[in-house]
């Protein structure tokens, strides 16, 4: 938007009251009161004008100019229009219109006056900026560039076209010419805040963290509330998982403008980010009645499906911001990964292929092709990473990470393990010093666990609970085979297999007491009373998952620490403890880069400490419970006779025998572990003594663990 004239610093006084002014001398004060920002000043003056000249057309531009500033965007349209109507031959009132027709989505009509702006003007810079940005939102972007070109000859340092000309090599993914125009543009005019927020967001897009917060600290010194930089603040700290900091900058974004999308998605992802579904679900829905046509709110709804295990709904979000966006990134990469957590790898290679193929410096799409499928030595993904890492200190510590964890499997696959581990822990290196993991805390809720459910407790809470058969729970260490056992109990046609829920341990964290704040030691205080309603929520939530089913498993490996509140709770569930090798175990989750928390598995000696406090924990549950509260069984057993385990488990669940459990990995249902891909083929034995190969680098691990090594 052009304003005529330009502020002076110093502020105009007012004649004095008596003084009278020309018509000509008012537009000129009025001018310059505007330009300054006293616009109710102006405007009043303006007003006045028009009482005597109710026709004046630059009086009627330029109160519609005030309006478009004062974000009265139809009034300034109106009022422009009307200024048009009477002189219809001035460039800058089309070149204004064209920008505020633009802003009200009238897209047709900003064409239609930026063309006659420049037809009258040739030579006016900004009418050729403006009509290019009214073709770029047309997605013109041929026709985008050769308007800001055009401005670019008439002025080759005028600002706004240098950061139109970068927006538009973003929306044609070439990302270094855009950082290229967008410096161009803040380098021209250093007070301009646009191409400092875009260079930061693109930068940041980039995972370039430190210069992506420079260019918008910078934005944010020259105006403290510039929303926009704001926003994309909040994207820094929600890529450095600093989710309440982003919390507060989206929140903020938002008090500064309630009708934001941008910032709206910015919520919506870091209350994702923070396992807060509900919330999620809630600010995306808030995203999508802001603009159901946007492909990235739908591909937001449709990760949020996918983390709630509603693999339908997911798709269906999917699938619309494709039709809207066939190229959208997120939805790409979104629908791929369900497709991996639904058995149908072969699609989401496609999808991810196809990611690639719009933007070929896609390392995300890369990786999750790598993890999708068993990688050769001359595997064409492979030697991209492998040239990635050559400019690895030009990446940020996520990407690098990334790119460890994805290298150690490329050589793992191809039995390069001396290769390997370096990048499993270097990866894990990088991942453990972004956390605040306090082993020591985590070993005294251990211990304070085994005494809040001593013998004498659990017998004088016994007797309360939910009679409900409907649970049965598969739980254990990470990577220990749970996800194994659940695809196998799952495949049985009167089981439906939920995953891994949230819903235990939620319930655990209760505070019950006003004197306690923390688990466990709320638990000191439950009574009969509490744990029949606690048993009755979580069964009814449960069971609205799947309504028509017999039985529902929860696979979530950390209620191995509520095994006495499930026994108490819902007497009459089944509980399934999976053990496997306690070094595999570890080893297995020391080279997986887990999607959240798991933040004890990033060390290895801090890991040993992990599992034999959990290995002490679950002895401490067989002597306090009753024989048969719950069923040990083992990973390697499961491998070596498939069957009998098979029918063990379902023997001890009351299930009849049936065929479709020996085929678990032909059971079509989203699996949403770290075992997504294991579980879609029959049982193999290489996961067995996998330690071995690399029992040299494990040291730390293995004295933790000391006596629970088996034939060392």
């Amino acid at each position: 938007m052009n304003n005529p004239g330009k502020p002076d610093s110093t502020g105009l006084a007012s004649p004095p009251a008596q003084q009278k002014l020309t018509i000509e001398q008012a537009m000129s004060l009025a001018g310059q009161l505007q330009a300054s920002g006293r616009l109710q000043d102006a405007e009043i003056l303006l007003r006045q004008i028009l009482q005597q000249q109710p026709q004046h057309p630059f009086a009627l531009h330029l109160l519609g100019v005030i309006a478009h500033q004062c974000g009265k965007q139809a009034l300034a349209a109106e009022l422009i229009q009307r200024a048009i109507g009477v002189k219809g031959d001035v460039a800058l009132f089309h070149a204004n219109l064209s920008e505020i027709s633009r802003q009200l989505k009238q897209l047709d009509q900003a064409i239609v006056h930026g063309e006659r702006a420049v037809a009258l003007e040739p030579r006016l810079v900004m009418a050729h900026s403006n009509l290019g940005i009214a073709y770029f939102d047309r997605k013109e972007y041929d026709k985008a560039e050769a308007c800001q070109q055009r401005a670019l000859a008439l002025d080759p340092n005028f600002a706004p076209s240098l950061n139109n000309l970068g927006s538009i090599w973003r929306e044609r993914k070439d990302n270094q010419a855009a950082l290229v125009c967008y410096n161009k543009a803040a380098a021209a005019n250093p007070n301009y805040l646009e191409p400092l927020n875009n260079l930061g967001a693109l930068l940041l897009e980039e995972d370039r963290i430190p210069e992506a917060a420079a260019a918008l600290e910078k934005a944010l010194r020259l105006n403290p509330n510039y929303t926009e930089a704001i926003c994309n603040m909040g994207g820094i700290h929600l890529a450095l998982e600093e989710h309440e900091v982003a919390l507060a900058k989206f929140r903020r974004a938002l008090e500064l403008r309630p009708v934001y999308l941008e910032a709206q998605l910015g919520l919506a992802k870091t209350l994702q980010a923070s396992e807060s579904l509900e919330e999620a679900e809630q600010a995306a829905q808030h995203a999508l009645q802001i603009d159901d046509n946007n492909p990235k709110a739908h591909a937001l709804m449709g990760g949020i499906h996918t983390e709630a295990s509603r693999p339908a709904q997911a798709e269906a979000e999917f699938d619309r911001a494709m039709q809207i966006d066939p190229g959208c990134d997120e939805a790409l990469l979104g629908l791929g990964h369900l497709c991996v957590e639904n058995g149908d790898v072969d699609r989401a290679v496609e999808l991810f292929q196809l990611a690639l193929s719009l933007k070929p410096d896609n390392t995300a799409a890369r990786i999750q092709l790598i993890q999708a499928k068993k990688v050769t030595a001359d595997d064409e993904h492979f030697t991209a990473l492998l040239k990635l890492q050559e400019d690895a200190e030009s990446h940020s510590d996520n990407r690098k990470m990334s790119l460890h964890f994805a290298l150690g499997k490329c050589y793992d696959d191809t039995k390069d393990y001396e290769r390997a581990f370096p990048h499993y822990l270097a990866g894990c290196k990088l991942k453990r010093e972004k956390l605040n993991y306090d082993p020591a805390a985590t070993a005294r809720q251990f211990t304070e666990l085994a005494e809040v459910f001593g013998k004498d407790a659990i017998d004088r809470l016994r007797g309360g609970g939910d009679p409900s058969d409907l649970p049965i729970f598969v739980l254990g260490m990470p990577r220990s085979g749970t996800t194994l056992t659940e695809q196998i109990i799952a495949s049985h046609p009167d089981v439906y297999g939920a995953g891994e829920l949230p819903d235990l341990l939620r319930i655990a964290h209760r505070k019950i007491d006003p004197k306690t704040t923390t688990f466990p030691d709320n638990l000191r205080y439950l009574d009969q009373a509490i744990l029949s309603a606690w048993g009755k929520e979580y069964v009814s939530a449960l069971q609205a998952r799947a309504p028509a089913s017999k039985h529902i498993t929860d696979k979530m490996p950390a209620n191995f620490f509520a095994v006495p509140l499930i026994h108490l709770m819902l007497p009459n569930a089944k509980i399934i403890h999976v053990n496997r090798n306690p070094v595999d175990t570890c080893l297995s989750c020391f080279t997986r880069l887990f999607h959240r928390k798991q933040e004890h598995t990033y060390d290895l000696a801090e890991l040993g400490r992990y599992y034999a406090d959990y290995a002490r924990l679950m002895d401490h549950w067989r002597k306090v419970l009753p024989a048969g509260a719950f069923l040990d069984i083992h990973y390697e057993d499961i491998v070596a006779d498939q069957e009998g385990q098979a029918r063990r488990l379902l023997d001890y669940c009351g299930l009849e025998w049936n065929d479709a459990c020996l085929d678990f990995h032909k059971t079509k249902r989203q699996v949403r572990t770290a075992s997504v891909t294991q579980v879609r083929q029959p049982i193999y034995t290489t996961s067995v003594e996998r330690w071995r190969k690399y029992e040299k680098f494990l040291g730390p691990l293995l004295d933790e663990l000391g006596d629970l090594v088996p034939n060392r």
